[in-house]
């Protein structure tokens, strides 16, 4: 069995300071979980003070998909969406 890495785009519900969005990076380090595993997290500029975040996950070809991952990072006080962008396999 292969692996599926994926880059997940995680955007906060606005402007958010710098503690805020390290709450952020530390909720996401526990809500993926095995058999998931976490790469890099990755802090990008949008625009005008706007920060989001890249997050790296990879999966084993066997676990499910993406999905459950995506749902527990939606579940995560001040993120406004998360999505997809780019997958892959190892």
């Amino acid at each position: 069995m292969g692996e599926v890495i994926a880059l997940i785009r995680v955007m906060p519900d606005g402007v958010v300071s710098d503690e805020e969005l390290e709450r952020i990076i530390e909720d996401i380090k526990t809500k993926v979980s095995a058999p998931a595993s976490l790469g890099r997290i990755e802090i990008k500029p949008v625009a005008f003070g706007l920060k989001g975040l890249n997050v790296t996950v990879i999966v084993p070809d066997d676990a499910g998909g993406l999905d459950p991952v995506v749902e527990q990072i939606a579940t995560i006080k001040k993120v406004d969406s998360v999505e997809v962008t780019d997958v892959g396999r190892t």
